[in-house]
């Protein structure tokens, strides 16, 4: 299995995943720059998601950080938790149905490789995977304040923005052999 391991911006994965920024200064001097001024919607409840990507917040859990989570498939196995080494597949949208990245896409088709709570990641990314399973796909509605916040990763993400993953479990080794 090929895997890749180099430097991410996910969101999630690949040339553009989920993870957090570098440490030190953003390469963009200001994000808001980097930008037109727009109206984002801020509170998912206010964003009309593009039909094609499913997204019906009625049908998903919301989580008390305000992350939205839809088991499309369940998987088999011990859940994924801290420490645990994981192998993920996934495809990130904007709310407009924009895709901004998937593994699925990359030549060839490379899971995501991390280990819960250690990989440098949006925060809800490390949220909307714990607890999954082998074999389990889940639908994350990630807020702004769990994606990439207020300054947004320019040039990709403007600030404010919402995104919409869909995940999927391809591999999972329990930390400790548990």
């Amino acid at each position: 299995m090929h895997v890749h391991t180099g430097p991410v911006i996910v969101l999630v994965l690949g040339a553009f995943v989920a993870t957090a920024a570098p440490p030190g200064p953003a390469t963009v001097p200001d994000a808001a720059s980097a930008f037109p001024p727009q109206e984002v919607p801020r509170d998912p409840q206010d964003i009309s998601f593009a039909s094609e990507l499913g997204v019906d917040l009625a049908k998903m859990e919301l989580q008390e950080s305000g992350l939205y989570i839809q088991v499309l498939k369940e998987g088999r196995g011990p859940q994924a938790a801290r420490g645990d080494r994981m192998w993920i597949n996934y495809t990130v949208w904007f709310p407009d149905g924009s895709k901004l990245d998937s593994s699925l896409d990359h030549r060839p088709p490379t899971p995501y490789e991390m280990v819960l709570g250690r990989t440098r990641l949006i925060d809800g990314w490390n949220e909307g995977v714990t607890g999954m399973r082998r074999g389990e796909s889940r639908l994350l509605v990630v807020p702004y304040h769990l994606a990439y916040g207020e300054r947004g990763r320019p040039p990709e993400v403007p600030p404010y923005m919402a995104l919409v993953f869909e995940v999927e479990l391809a591999e999972h080794v329990p930390a400790g052999g548990r």
